[in-house]
Formats: C-alpha cells, structure tokens, sequence
C-alpha cells in the first residue's frame, strides 16, 4: 500500500514541478486548484458539470479543498498504476510503463474534467483547445513519469 500511495503522491509532485516549468519557460498558466476546490465541492452536492466553473458562487476554502482533492486524485492514480502493471500485467513498474500509462490517462482531463469544469470536450470551449490539451498531456506525462518513479523509489 505505501508503494501505491507513493507512487501517485511523487506523480501529483512530478505533474506539479512540470507546470511551474512550463510556466517559466512559456508564460502558459498552471492548474487553478481554486477552480478545482469550487468543483470538488459542487461534486459533493451531486452538480457535477458546469458551464464553466468560474460562473458557480465561490466557496469557503476553495484552494485548499483544491490542492488536498488534487493530491487524493494523484495518490488515487497510485492505487491503479501498480496493481495494474504486477498483477494485471505482470511487469514491474518502469519508465517506458509509467509514461505510456500518464499518455494513456490524459483521456480523464480530455473527457471528464475539461467538460466537467466547462470547458468542453477537448477544452472546445476555451479560446485555445489546441494548447489546453497539449498542456494535459504534458501534465499527463510527467504525471506518468512520476507514477513510475515514485513506485521503484519504495
């Protein structure tokens, strides 16, 4: 359990780091864990799609709901990647497997959480779709890479 839990708290952290860089090196803007604390909380009173998530009411504590969910969700992607690579695939946890699985993954922002929060499918309804969901699978794919690295480090 504490290889899984690792596993997805060291991605979380690897997706974390990839943003701030990105954000340095291009100006593009990192998640907004505030926007997703307003959602997490609509989620909880069952309202689970908005358009878009920055019309709905602010709620208390927001951000950290935010960071706290985003990092339940990252350990949770722990909980599927290694027991999914030993014991359904029979492989151990590695690099290539880590990156194919973050790729793989980018189909929950791409489907659920960028229509969730508003912006469509495939960020549709954002001015730049194109950047948005370049900037998931980046996020995506060093999540991957965390999810690897995190699992051999225990």
């Amino acid at each position: 359990m504490l290889e899984m839990i690792v596993s997805g708290v060291v991605a979380t952290v690897f997706l974390d780091v990839w943003q701030r860089i990105l954000r340095a090196m291009t100006g593009l803007p990192t998640a907004n864990w505030a926007l997703t604390g307003r959602w997490f909380v609509n989620a909880f009173r069952g309202k689970f799609m908005h358009s878009p998530i920055a019309a709905a009411p602010a709620e208390p504590n927001e951000l950290a709901i935010g960071w706290t969910g985003h990092y339940i969700v990252g350990a949770a992607y722990g909980f599927v990647y290694v027991p999914l690579m030993r014991h359904v695939l029979g492989i151990e946890p590695s690099l290539l497997n880590g990156l194919v699985f973050g790729i793989a993954s980018t189909i929950v922002p791409w489907f659920f959480f960028m229509p969730a929060m508003g912006a469509g499918v495939l960020a549709r309804n954002t001015p730049k779709p194109l950047v948005g969901c370049l900037q998931a699978l980046g996020s995506h794919t060093a999540f991957g890479a965390g999810l690897a690295v995190g699992a051999m480090m225990v």
